[in-house]
């Protein structure tokens, strides 16, 4: 759906693949195409596209993006009424993804290792189709990352994928209108993620964001469906998965890193979450592997 947002499970990180600008003359239609494999993220400059994914029909007009989904079935459902021009390229990723009426949040796959200095897990928030909000600055990222292809920077696969990142970035925090709520409620997700281990409650976010709770409850519902303190349940409960399945600790030391300072407490939110204790969630891992 239009409002939709794609998260995208970071890292590893989304890798550029190919991208161009084309011109699109009255009459024509965009190509017809199945399990493309890539995400198409397309951006209006001029006139208009009819496209349709699956049985999902959008017009995506001047100074708008989209994006495609690389498993479904693509195609013009209607040809184009006046010249248009866009800019498209395909990005790739093999971490785990999902659109959906809300943002999902995700714990990377990869085992990352926290006993010294090391990578953050993250989840990339794209919408489906958004209006721009500063079009000249993303079209000029846009065609930043182009240029890096031609033939002279040919093995500069590194400035490619920075000005790609760079891109990717600029879409999530500032290149697309969204509402306050929603921004409110990026801001909480991305303070909870970084203080999972700390005694979080209402109050203690009232006083971080200087807001009600029930203001902070009301941006998370909508953007989220859960209040504040139900996300950061989830996300405690899927780094202690991670934690029984990538590491050897205990669940005493799993409890507080998760931030519960009881370990029955904890044993007992991970039972009602997962359907099977810590012990067991480890040992049934253990037998698969």
């Amino acid at each position: 759906m239009a409002g939709d947002i794609i998260s995208i499970s970071i890292p590893p990180f989304p890798d550029f693949i190919e991208g161009n600008y084309r011109t699109m003359r009255k009459g024509q239609s965009h190509v017809d195409r199945r399990n493309l494999g890539y995400f198409d993220l397309i951006v209006v400059e001029k006139g208009c596209l009819f496209l349709a994914e699956e049985n999902e029909r959008y017009e995506i007009r001047e100074n708008e993006m989209f994006i495609l989904l690389p498993d479904r079935h693509h195609y013009s459902w209607r040809p184009c009424q006046e010249e248009t021009g866009f800019y498209w390229l395909h990005f790739y990723t093999t971490a785990q993804w999902k659109q959906g009426q809300r943002a999902s949040r995700f714990v990377s796959r990869l085992p990352i290792p926290d006993q010294h200095y090391h990578q953050c897990s993250y989840t990339l928030h794209l919408p489906k189709y958004a209006a721009i909000k500063e079009p000249g600055l993303l079209f000029e990222l846009f065609q930043n990352i182009l240029d890096s292809t031609i033939h002279e920077h040919r093995n500069d696969i590194w400035k490619t994928e920075e000005l790609f990142l760079r891109f990717l970035r600029f879409v999530e925090n500032t290149g697309i209108h969204k509402d306050r709520l929603t921004l409110l409620a990026e801001q909480i997700q991305i303070y909870l993620e970084n203080n999972i281990e700390q005694p979080i409650t209402n109050q203690h976010l009232e006083e971080q964001f200087h807001l009600h709770s029930n203001y902070l409850a009301k941006a998370m519902k909508e953007t989220f469906g859960k209040t504040p303190l139900d996300v950061l349940l989830e996300i405690r409960m899927e780094y202690a998965r991670q934690y029984l399945i990538r590491t050897d600790y205990d669940i005493r030391t799993i409890s507080k890193l998760v931030g519960f300072s009881s370990e029955i407490y904890f044993s007992n939110c991970f039972k009602k979450h997962m359907g099977m204790s810590p012990r067991n969630y480890r040992k049934k891992y253990e037998e698969k592997t």
